[in-house]
């Protein structure tokens, strides 16, 4: 594709979005990058990219943004905040269609979800069901639907968890196998989409991560890691869950209640990637991942204090007199 052709990308300042944009403006692309926030765009508009800070919800705006451009890379924000967070995901996926149909951009990359053919409610991947179908509907639209499986940078936020109570912990079963995926593996995927354009219609492309891993193995790589071989993980019953999400993770109880389903529907099989093969595999396995993101974040995170640790230990021996024991 020729230089002087856009390329927009929406969600530049998250973990996907921001290595899509590097990639692209390193390849000597014109590059369009959006997100609310206009300070942290700036290290991308130093790099040469057209910064357009504003709302995913302004139709208008995103008008605005996606015209005169080849092809956009588009996501479904969550604010783990919202009273809502379906309800907010519709609002922001509904104006970004509606965006992409106004200004005539042919060519989409979505960065989608596993379990996005689920038409049933399953956490917030519900809203990446909707933003298939809308897209799915606009005439002459070449798409590619980017299916990634758990993100392995999910983890990171176990780790207060770690330093207050000594235990890993999450509503998943500790015996269930399921895939995980490294951010970095994304972007080049969808990089060389958006750059090369060799896609027509309506594309899915699943992104399994290197391997299927149990909760068990997880916090054995995880422990490793932080030299932490006595690391156990507990699978958490779901008002634990709730209650911890809200109180330390810092979202709403409906963002809670969504994040637990995404737990639950790993656990019945509900959600699940297509097979594996080669075009589905990504390269980065979780000892990886440990070593060069998950012990570099755990040891800038503050020590707990006193209190949080005695709230540890509350926890651990709630959990243990509830039969909840580690695995």
């Amino acid at each position: 594709m020729s230089q002087k052709n856009v390329i927009a990308v929406t969600g530049a300042t998250g973990r996907v979005g921001h290595l899509v944009a590097e990639r692209l403006l390193s390849a000597g692309h014109a590059v369009r990058v959006v997100a609310r926030n206009a300070e942290k765009l700036k290290p991308l508009g130093t790099r040469g990219a057209e910064v357009r800070p504003g709302s995913l919800a302004d139709r208008t705006f995103l008008t605005s943004v996606f015209r005169g451009a080849e092809a956009a890379l588009v996501l479904t924000p969550a604010d783990y905040s919202a009273p809502d967070v379906n309800a907010e995901q519709r609002k922001n996926v509904e104006s970004t269609a509606a965006a992409i149909r106004d200004s005539g951009v042919n060519n989409v990359v979505l960065l989608s979800s596993w379990g996005a053919e689920l038409t049933e409610r399953s956490g917030g991947i519900i809203g990446c069901h909707l933003f298939e179908e809308l897209l799915d509907d606009i005439p002459g639209l070449n798409v590619v639907h980017l299916r990634p499986v758990w993100f392995m940078e999910n983890f990171l936020w176990n780790i207060p968890l770690i330093k207050m109570a000594g235990i890993n912990g999450l509503a998943i079963k500790p015996d269930i196998p399921f895939p995980t995926v490294a951010t970095c593996d994304i972007a080049p995927v969808a990089a060389d989409y958006l750059a090369n354009l060799q896609f027509k219609g309506r594309n899915v492309h699943y992104l399994n991560g290197p391997r299927d891993y149990t909760m068990i193995e997880v916090t054995r790589i995880l422990a490793a890691s932080i030299d932490k071989p006595d690391l156990r993980y507990v699978e958490f019953p779901k008002a634990i869950m709730r209650k911890g999400l809200v109180e330390s993770g810092g979202l709403s109880p409906n963002a809670a209640d969504l994040a637990i389903e995404i737990n639950q529907g790993i656990n019945s099989g509900r959600i699940k990637p297509e097979p594996r093969s080669r075009s589905n595999t990504t390269p980065t396995t979780l000892e990886e991942f440990a070593k060069t993101t998950f012990a570099p974040a755990f040891k800038a995170t503050p020590e707990a204090s006193f209190s949080d640790r005695f709230g540890g230990l509350f926890l651990r021996s709630f959990l243990f007199m509830t039969g909840h024991r580690a695995a």
